[in-house]
């Protein structure tokens, strides 16, 4: 289903992964097991850098890849993975412990009960992975009054929408 003008507006960005974590063989061997190559391996004990600059060592393994797509609809993400990974849920192994898919949702307007939601066959393909399903929804608050599209839309600002919530239940009283 597609997304409408005005809910596809206040969407910032999302994106879709999907992976496996803290198992004890090496990340290489889910690759070729898979046959796929990931976007992301970590290995346990591997140092990095923090942004802080601080250097740590990796707490477990991980394996993972990410959406290829722009989109702003949740469900092509998850399509784009579902693809990727193709028939391979016959071929895990139970070493790597439940898969996982995770959403990272950014939106402007969290007021409504607005959220990401899901199509059917989408989690159809997250079921046959026998995968978790996690999402990261953020409110991300943007200040500036842009139309939007051909109906003129437009998104309030914080401010502008707590006045319309001030006026409206002043108004209705």
């Amino acid at each position: 289903m597609a997304l409408s003008e005005f809910y596809e507006s206040t969407i910032i960005e999302a994106k879709a992964s999907f992976g496996y974590s803290n198992f004890a063989c090496d990340p290489d061997q889910i690759t070729r097991v898979l046959g796929i190559t990931p976007d992301e391996i970590t290995r346990k004990g591997e140092e990095w850098t923090t942004p802080a600059g601080k250097i740590r060592a990796r707490p477990f393994n991980s394996w993972g890849i990410t959406s290829k797509t722009s989109s702003k609809d949740v469900n092509f993400h998850l399509r784009n993975l579902l693809k990727r990974l193709g028939k391979k849920h016959e071929l895990v192994q139970k070493k790597w412990g439940k898969g996982s898919f995770g959403i990272t949702w950014k939106n402007n307007y969290l007021y409504a009960g607005t959220g990401p939601f899901f199509e059917v066959g989408v989690l159809q393909g997250i079921a046959r992975w026998q995968a978790e399903l996690y999402q990261d929804i953020y409110q991300i608050d943007q200040d500036e009054i842009n139309n939007q599209g051909e109906e003129g839309l437009r998104r309030l600002s914080r401010d502008e929408l707590q006045r319309v919530s001030k006026n409206y239940s002043r108004d209705n009283k």
